[in-house]
């Protein structure tokens, strides 16, 4: 049975795997503003965290493991563009994060193989309800790009050129310019 999609409305509690043994589906959008760890890490004021939007989808379902047992899984995707600073020029760079993650819902936190822990899925403990909008907000904070960067920077540093407010000249090693602030009268 499909659920008609929300925009706004995510549920707060939510059992997923009575959603995945229903077969249900969700999908939504939510303000940056209302994921507060997310825009942490974000380069926007708070005028721009209310008007930016990211776009998630959950989906249940089941399969049959090799022993027969009936598994219950969720895939959810998280999708949106989020203005991170820039690595390497420092300025602020659209990141599209498009990301997808299969849990496999379990009952108690297992011990896992070796195999286990290399497949594609995650084992996600099903025992508690859980926040729709907190789940999308911790795969948003997994799915952000570990270092930030344009592909091309809009205005990159020339070649041997300091940042402005760096001592020293191009051929200059930063270790000369640290002893030359450590000598009595150089500032």
């Amino acid at each position: 049975m499909q659920t008609p999609p929300s925009e706004d409305a995510a549920p707060r509690r939510l059992n997923l795997k009575e959603f995945a043994q229903r077969r249900r589906s969700l999908q939504g959008s939510v303000a940056v503003a209302e994921l507060p760890r997310l825009a942490a890490a974000l380069h926007a004021d708070a005028g721009q965290l209310g008007r930016l939007r990211v776009h998630w989808s959950l989906r249940g379902s089941l399969r049959r493991d090799p022993a027969g047992a009936e598994q219950a899984l969720v895939s959810l995707r998280v999708r949106g563009e989020l203005p991170m600073t820039c690595q390497r020029c420092l300025q602020p760079s659209q990141q599209a994060v498009d990301d997808e993650v299969t849990l496999l819902l379990v009952d108690e936190e297992p011990e896992l193989s070796a195999e286990e822990l290399e497949s594609a899925e995650e084992a996600y403990c099903s025992s508690h309800p859980v926040d729709v909008l907190e789940l999308v907000e911790d795969q948003l904070i997994l799915a952000l790009p570990l270092v930030p960067m344009h592909d091309r920077c809009p205005q990159p540093l020339p070649a041997g050129e300091a940042p402005s407010g760096s001592a020293g000249s191009p051929g200059t090693s930063p270790f000369a310019v640290l002893a030359g602030l450590r000598k009595p009268g150089a500032h």
